[in-house]
This record gives C-alpha cells, structure tokens and sequence, in this order.
C-alpha cells in the first residue's frame, strides 16, 4: 500500500515539523511515507494532481485551522479521482472536532492528539485489512477516541534527517508540549506540560544551529520553567553561528537573572513573542487568563530597552466583555511599551476549547467553518471589527515594517495622540506614497516640532531605501546628497574606510552604489542617540542594525567614531532635548 502524507504550510516559507516527525517515525520503524509539501497559496487541483500521481492507498492529511477549508477541497478532489483511497485526518483540527469531521464521505478515519504515537497502528492495522486498536484512532461507527499524547519527548526521533536547508524557510523546533496555563481559547493545556530533556535538545539544537537563519520554537509558552529556559538560552548564546531564534515567552515569568542573561549582546539573534491579549482584567478573566497585564507591559519595556532581543507583542480582539474603548486602551498601553512588532489577532473559536462549548451563552457569533473568527460579541459590533481590521492594516504597514520606527516612536513618545489615535491619522493618508512621506503627511501637525519628524522620517527613509532619491516632502534643506557622499567616497579614501573598515580594497564606486548620506539636527541626532555635530552614512551592504556610521568630525580621520546602531537605547527623551542620550 503505497502511504501518502500532505502536509501544507500557512505560507511558502514555513516548513511543517508535524511532517518531518511523522516521516521519521515511519524511517525508524521501515516504513516508506512519501510527503507531499505544499502552502495554502498553491491551488487545491496543483495539489491534488501532486498527490493523485503518487497513487496512494492511504493519505494521511495533517490538518490545521489555516489549511482545512483546502484540504476539503483536496479530500473531496481526491476521492472522485481515486475512489478506493482511504483518507485518514489528524493534527489540531481533527482533536477538537473529530464527530463533525467524520460527516464528510470523503474521511474515513480520524487520529485525535499526537500523531507520533497514532500512525504505526493505523498503518500497520490498515495494511492487514483490520481496523486500529488505538484508542485515540476512530471511524465511522467507531468508538469514541481519547486525545493521545507522547509521554517521553526524549523517545521522538529527531526530525530534520536528511534535511535540504532552505536559507528562504522557517524551521521549527519544540522542546516541550503542552502549557501550564488554561486558557479558554486554546487547546494546549489539555494533555498537561511535558518537557525534552535540557541535553537532548541542545544535541538536536546543535544538529540545525548555522544552517538556517530562524528557528521557531513552538513550545507555548517556553519559559515555563526560567532555570531550564535559561539554561537552553545561554546555551544558544554561545553557538559562534548567525542563526535567530523565536520564542513564545510568558513576560511576567522572567526574572533578574534571566534580564542580566539576555542583557548580553549575543542576545540580539533572539526574537521574543510575549501575548499580552487584552488589558481588560474582566476580559482575561473571563477567558481564565489571570495574568497581571501591567506586570506584563512594565517586563516588556524592560526587555525592549536591554536594545537586545527583538520583541513582538500580541492582543486578541473579541475576547468576552472587551468592549472597543477598552481594547482600543490595550492598543494604547502596548504601543507605549515600543515593542518592536504589536500583532492584532482576531478571537477565533477553535473546536474543543471552552470558549468554543460555552459561545451561545457568552454571545459570540462566529464563523461556523474554519478559521472560526468571531464577528460579533455583545460589547463588540460588526463595525467595531471593521475598524480594527482596518487599524490591524494600517499597523502592519506603518508599524510592524519598521520602515518608520524612529519617527513613529518618536510621536508615540510625544504624548500628544494615543497609539490608537495614531493609526486612525495614518488610516487616512495617502497609501500610494512611501511610509515615511506618508507618516510625515498625517502626522506633523500632532507634534511639536515638525522639522523633527520630518528628519526622522528622512532619516527612516535613507536607512531602508539604498538607491532612489528622498522625496521632496522629506528634503528640507539637506544639501545635495550626491554630491556630498561622492566627496567623502572620492576625496579623501583613508578617511571612508577608517569609517567602513569592512570595505577596505573595494573600489570607490562599488562603495558609492550602496552608501547614502544624511546630515541632522542637534535635536534629531539625540533623538537617534547619535553623536552631536555629526553626518551620517548609511552602509546598505550590511544588516539593518548595522548601516548606520556616524561621523564625528567629517575632516578628521582621527576622530571617525562608528556607532553600531542597532545597540543604540531605544527608550528617549523628547526630540527638543539637548543632551545625546
């Protein structure tokens, strides 16, 4: 019986960990499982085409809430074109809602919880013509399934085994299933916390550090337990390879000792994603998230001033009793904080959560199809989600991209609009021209020095864009770039590479292609924690932390100093102060 696993991704560079599991389980017991990998962005008949040349006798589907609605499509494709396939469903989906899944004619069997310890019974019962003895494996008519889960992380093989690496993709790595906390809208703390043992992760770790640039981590909530935590942290600050690691943290969990940790400059290949949900503390409450939000955003802003780990904090819109003033105070409070990235989510209702079970009586109305998004509460109108999905754009745009971050940090810390003021301004600017003309446009007339944001925004604009000219609205009255970086690149070699030593043996013009030049004011050069007096090279053949030379003295070698600006304090004074920060 030829086995056949789909796997599709939520978008072209994720890479589906569930798979590679399941596929190495399979290898160690000799059995041959061929993947098909695809994202939801390829079309249901180029997928089922893939799988219906394979020619399988079971398709095993790993089914999420980003990819049911297409691995419907490619089911019921599927069984017209190949009527004797047996279609089997696990992942997520199939644990919360296994009795509506088994409506469709088009599965025939469902494993609830952990596919590592399912999928050798279903295939080695089906190959005999006999039906699972599995108790978490049902069909039509079957008994009802427990949801089963792996005891012993430290029995599941590693993964990535003869894995091609993908500079373009995300991997994903866990070393722990489970959260300790219960939280109406999730399914994770059903099955309790299990942990891999710290030395069997550092060995799978040490086998993926340097190949990739991002592992994912998907453990739920990754400091749990903060002596393991850091200890697995220190042990990824020491690898001497480039590669970004992302975790799920709980903020108010992390302690001094882990702050002095991640104080390290190591610590800025860490990404932390910290879910703050709501501020509402009858809101949290009512999803059984007792967490303190103002302890949480006071960590947050420790973290985002260490200037190390690059945070990105979450909310939830449509949580029970949050009203739209009272998540639109979320918003504000989390925008004060300067996380990196803030991410809008929208409360979807996952089948088997308590939330789920207990909607009709909360009032919430949702859709009854995956992704399950909830449209309306009695706190929240359609018009109000209307609004926050129109704020969630204007936040991914302006905010999240980071293409105007010293400007638009400088106006949240004016203190003259709120966050949720600010993106209501930037909502109704022109989308055509760049973000920081854009920014520049909506908001110089909400703060108190103009000029200053529009150096900010010319700054931005020199910082991400290597080769077209700054836009009018931006210019001021900078002199002529061209004509200054060519001075500094042509007049005077010694002093360009005493301040780019990494170029050194280039020839000028390959340094004029990817160098842009700016020169300040006093007040914009403290905002950016600059030098005083100084003129700024912008080197696009580095990083973006990276680009930013500040010289002191433009006629003196001997006083080029080079400012590393990714390390610069990201929490500042006002953009008329006078001292540097």
């Amino acid at each position: 019986m030829q086995l056949v696993l789909l796997a599709l991704n939520a978008s072209f560079v994720h890479t589906s960990l569930s798979a590679r599991y399941l596929s190495a389980v399979c290898r160690e017991a000799g059995i041959k499982l061929e993947v098909v990998e695809s994202n939801i962005n390829e079309g249901a008949e180029a997928i089922s085409h893939r799988v219906a040349e394979l020619r399988p006798g079971l398709l095993l589907c790993s089914v999420y809430i980003w990819n049911r609605r297409l691995m419907e499509d490619i089911c019921t494709r599927i069984r017209l074109m190949e009527p004797g396939v047996i279609i089997a469903w696990g992942g997520p989906e199939v644990s919360g809602g296994w009795e509506e899944i088994l409506l469709r004619e088009d599965v025939d069997y469902v494993a609830c919880g952990e596919g590592e310890g399912l999928i050798l019974s279903l295939i080695r019962a089906l190959a005999q013509n006999e039906k699972p003895q599995e108790t978490g494996i049902t069909w039509r008519g079957g008994p009802k399934p427990e949801v089963l889960s792996v005891p012993d992380l430290d029995d599941l093989p590693f993964p990535y085994v003869n894995e091609t690496w993908l500079q373009s993709k995300i991997y994903y790595f866990e070393t722990s299933r489970g959260c300790p906390y219960n939280c109406a809208y999730c399914l994770s703390s059903r099955v309790g916390v299990r942990y891999m043992s710290v030395e069997t992760a550092k060995t799978h770790l040490a086998q993926m550090v340097g190949k990739v640039p991002l592992v994912k981590f998907v453990d739920r909530t990754f400091n749990a337990e903060p002596k393991r935590a850091r200890e697995l942290w220190g042990f990824l600050l020491g690898a001497l390879e480039e590669t970004r690691f992302h975790f799920e943290t709980c903020a108010h969990l992390l302690t001094e000792d882990d702050f002095r940790l991640l104080a390290d400059p190591r610590a800025q290949r860490f990404q932390f994603e910290v879910g703050l949900q709501s501020a509402s503390p009858t809101s949290l409450g009512a999803v059984n998230r007792h967490m303190d939000a103002t302890h949480t955003l006071q960590a947050v802003k420790r973290l985002v001033q260490l200037n190390t780990v690059e945070v990105h904090l979450d909310l939830i819109a449509g949580l029970p009793e949050e009203s739209l003033a009272t998540f639109l105070t979320a918003v504000n409070a989390a925008l004060l904080a300067l996380p990196h990235r803030l991410h809008l989510g929208f409360l979807k209702l996952l089948p088997g959560t308590l939330l789920r079970q207990g909607a009709k009586e909360l009032g919430l109305v949702y859709l009854p199809f995956a992704p399950y998004e909830v449209l309306r509460t009695p706190h929240m109108s359609p018009h109000d989600f209307f609004y926050l999905k129109r704020l969630s754009r204007v936040l991914e745009r302006y905010y999240n991209s980071r293409q105007a971050e010293n400007a638009l940090r400088y106006v949240l810390t004016q203190g003259v609009l709120t966050g949720a003021e600010m993106l209501e301004q930037l909502s109704l600017t022109e989308s055509r021209t760049t973000v920081q003309e854009s920014v520049y446009h909506a908001l110089q007339a909400h703060v108190p020095l103009p000029e200053g944001l529009r150096e900010l925004c010319r700054f931005d604009y020199l910082l991400h864009e290597p080769h077209k000219r700054v836009p009018e609205a931006l210019l001021g009255e900078q002199q002529p770039e061209d004509q200054a970086v060519r001075e500094i690149v042509y007049g005077d070699p010694l002093r360009l590479f005493a301040a780019l030593p990494h170029r050194l043996g280039e020839k000028p013009g390959s340094v004029l292609r990817q160098l842009r030049w700016g020169k300040f004011s006093r007040e914009a050069l403290a905002e950016l924690c600059l030098p005083d007096q100084c003129e700024v090279l912008f080197d696009h053949s580095l990083p973006r932390g990276a680009r930013v030379c500040a010289l002191t003295n433009i006629h003196s070698p001997q006083q080029i100093s080079v400012c590393n600006y990714a390390n610069r304090a990201y929490s500042h004074g006002n953009l008329g102060d006078d001292g540097v920060h």
